[in-house]
């Protein structure tokens, strides 16, 4: 649990990750150059760049074990980061391996296309030929438009993709206009003895039969016969433009075929988007498009990008495993971060999509009994019975997490891709978060990263609601720093709640005697009594040691821990209430405004490591999010940011010296000096400004250590439990004498609550007034 870390290593952990959700959650566009996978996928290189960026250092080693078309790998290279990556379906491996192949010389390609032009031209030429209504040039048609159910081509259903005027279905515009000017046309006899002449010609199209799955698309008796989702024209191109490359010079041959497999897609039936990925054959509404033209594209633009890039694959791997075979040759603690975009669902059957492509590849997915049984995948394939329930695939995505803990290093991190599904989105975050947990990871934070508002995107943070992806971020923890668990059952959450209920709700002192009765009622209960035998003592006392410190004979409960506000079911409101001031004063400091994103993304730190409990119960308090804001700030329309109402002025009338305006750094100078004038031997500052870490170490004449924490915050603002929870805690882990805080506003009442149970010293803004006018007559005021 990363709250068992250092203070310095949680600031800093947390600085990151505000850092990191402030880049991602940046509005961008897919760039349509980056993508030279077939279609523009959800990944964003851009984003994948950010997480390995701050995440990791240069030269450190990232691991994907599912990387689809490459995106991270990708990403990985432009960070100057070692990568091991593993796709297993053999369409996409090959795809994301080609641009590693290199691109060919501009010899090489030139002579290529010229070859391959030349052969296949005059079928290509006949196929898609149409002739101007205007000059009556004969020309090649870009796309055709019509109906497939009843058939019909000179008057399908409208739509706007046709022509604007008169909704003429036959188009060649942009590049591929008449040399005369001309666009479009109504298709007519020309075109329909062009179509008609296309049954003479004869071409063997692959005779391949699908695995049925209605989900996507495949469905028999029709649309399980691949050549079933391809008109004649398109299934005469398609076999015309392989035939034609498997015939060009070994050398180059395939990086002409990997731009043919990535045009596949756009020959079957589909409707007249032709961007859309669906393998429905509609009846009507329907788009041809020339396949030549797509090709020639593709290939140029393919290999533009990847001289562009010159990707090698210097300290790269790209393998094509099961997953937990390519984890295997892994050895444990040897990667920095795992990022990866796992399955997850019945949206997410690769395998079996891809089978729209497979038959050009010469690969029979149904065939491949072990690829089948291994997928990681929910499908309602009829003949996949052993994947058609979550319980399988939760065992597998549990491996996943099993085998990514064990290889990631110790507070290395792990980040998962994640696009739940609506109706139980509640159940699978905390089922990732259970699976982290057990296997010796802490959620850190979840990121929405495909929301198109930028205000909605934060609110989604704050909310734990998804609208399409989310990146999950997992912290590797050490040995004595991750959970206990026995099977799925948090023992951790067992002892602490045994330590609460010895404590009672007044958090009385116990003795070990009273816990180990408590102990005992909480294992009974879950059927865990064997913990109460004297092997798992030590490990008892020490887990207890996590969320209590010794009071002479007793136990006091150190109020740290993440079942705190689980466990003492404390009210969301008043949780939000007292965090919603800290933010504000970290965001305001020197006066500065902020953004509602930023807002949120800080608070998001603040809220993120609660379980399914708080989770829901703050969804109920969502609104206090921005009443809390305008409660303390005004907005500025034109700057777009919010300010802190009524700013103070630095003097008062009398020319003293505010404290609540005051620098923070010198505010600290100023207690430390403070401290020394009542007698203290030594006073040190050490903490920084937006630091909420201890700020003051200080000397007493006894020689003990005594900690202060400064909080220079503006009226109103006033402090809840957890920084004196900190301060408490920091004080144990120091073996200090004891521990202040002291602050220009006030504490909450379970601020002072927190003090009562810690004895942890308050001094508010007019104690610390009356006390300096006593040191430094005439010069402070609030």
């Amino acid at each position: 649990m990363y709250w068992l870390l250092d203070y310095t290593h949680q600031e800093d952990l947390r600085q990151k990750i505000i850092k990191l959700q402030t880049e991602i959650m940046q509005p961008r566009k897919r760039e349509q150059s980056e993508q030279i996978f077939p279609f523009i996928g959800r990944k964003s290189r851009a984003i994948a760049a950010a997480i390995i960026e701050n995440l990791t250092e240069t030269g450190a080693t990232v691991c994907d074990p599912f990387c689809g078309s490459g995106t991270f790998v990708y990403a990985a290279q432009d960070c100057n980061r070692n990568i091991e990556a593993n796709e297993w379906e053999p369409y996409a491996y090959r795809m994301a391996t080609a641009p590693f192949k290199g691109a060919l010389t501009e010899a090489e390609y030139h002579n290529g296309l010229q070859q391959l032009l030349s052969d296949i031209n005059p079928i290509m030429n006949k196929i898609y030929m149409t002739k101007c209504p205007k000059c009556e040039k004969e020309l090649l048609f870009d796309a055709l438009f019509f109906d497939r159910d009843p058939e019909e081509y000179y008057h399908p259903m409208k739509h706007e993709r046709m022509g604007k005027v008169n909704g003429e279905n036959v188009i060649f515009r942009q590049k591929y206009r008449c040399s005369c000017g001309c666009t479009e046309k109504h298709y007519d006899d020309f075109d329909e003895k062009i179509r008609q002449s296309l049954h003479s010609i004869q071409v063997e199209f692959p005779d391949a039969t699908l695995i049925e799955n209605s989900r996507l698309n495949f469905t028999a008796p029709t649309y399980t016969k691949y050549k079933n989702l391809f008109s004649t024209r398109q299934k005469i191109a398609l076999v015309c433009l392989h035939n034609g490359i498997q015939r060009l010079p070994e050398n180059i041959r395939d990086f002409f075929e990997d731009a043919f497999i990535s045009i596949i897609h756009l020959g079957k039936y589909t409707d007249y988007r032709s961007k859309s990925q669906d393998n429905h054959c509609p009846e009507n509404r329907l788009k041809e498009t020339n396949l030549l033209h797509r090709y020639l594209e593709k290939i140029k633009a393919r290999r533009t990008y990847i001289l562009a890039q010159q990707f090698k694959l210097k300290n790269t791997s790209i393998n094509c495993k099961d997953f937990r075979e390519f984890f295997s040759k892994i050895a444990d603690g040897t990667v920095d971060l795992v990022l990866t975009d796992p399955p997850y669902g019945d949206n997410a059957q690769y395998f079996e999509h891809a089978q729209r492509v497979h038959p050009f590849l010469s690969y029979d997915l149904s065939k491949d009994v072990v690829r089948l049984n291994k997928e990681v995948v929910i499908s309602n394939a009829r003949k996949r019975s052993n994947k058609h329930n979550k319980v399988q695939f939760l065992d597998d995505i549990e491996t996943l997490i099993i085998e990514s803990a064990r290889v990631v290093k110790k507070h290395g991190f792990v980040v998962l891709y994640f696009r739940p599904e609506q109706s139980d989105w509640i159940s699978d975050l905390n089922k990732l978060k259970h699976f982290g947990r057990k296997h010796g990871m802490e959620p850190i934070i979840s990121i929405p990263v495909d929301t198109s508002d930028p205000s909605m995107r934060v609110i989604a943070s704050a909310a734990w609601t998804f609208k399409n992806d989310v990146c999950f971020v997992f912290l590797k923890l050490d040995d004595n720093e991750r959970r206990w668990y026995e099977g799925d059952l948090d023992v951790d959450e067992l002892i602490y709640l045994a330590a609460s209920k010895a404590a009672t709700d007044l958090g009385n002192p116990f003795t070990i005697v009273r816990f180990n009765q408590e102990m005992q009622s909480q294992l009974r209960s879950v059927g865990l009594i064997k913990l109460m035998g004297s092997q798992y003592t030590n490990k008892i006392k020490s887990t207890l040691a996590r969320y209590t410190y010794h009071d002479g004979a007793q136990y006091r409960l150190t109020g740290i821990s993440p079942y705190d506000y689980m466990n003492k079911d404390m009210n969301a409101e008043i949780r939000l209430r007292e965090f919603v001031p800290v933010v504000i004063e970290e965001l305001t400091e020197g006066g500065r405004g902020f953004r509602f994103e930023e807002y949120v993304i800080h608070l998001a730190t603040f809220m993120e490591n609660g379980s399914r409990e708080i989770i829901e119960k703050l969804h109920t308090s969502n609104r206090l999010i921005p009443e809390l804001l305008t409660t303390y700030t005004y907005e500025d329309r034109e700057q777009g940011k919010f300010y802190v109402k009524e700013p103070v002025p630095s003097y008062s009338v009398s020319g003293r010296i505010n404290l609540r305006t005051m620098d923070p750094s010198d505010f600290e100078k100023l207690i430390a000096d403070y401290f020394l004038k009542r007698g203290f031997v030594e006073a040190k500052v050490i903490g920084q400004a937006c630091d909420r870490g201890v700020d003051i170490l200080a000397t007493n004449a006894d020689g003990e250590l005594e900690l202060i924490q400064c909080k220079r915050y503006r009226e109103g603002n006033n402090i809840g439990s957890t920084p004196i929870q900190r301060v408490d805690s920091y004080m144990r882990s120091r073996n200090a004498k004891k521990a202040w805080v002291v602050t220009t506003s006030n504490f909450t009442k379970e601020g002072r609550d927190e003090a009562r149970i810690t004895q942890v010293i308050l001094v508010n803004g007019k104690d610390l007034i009356k006390s300096l006018e006593l040191y430094y007559p005439g010069v402070y005021t609030l």
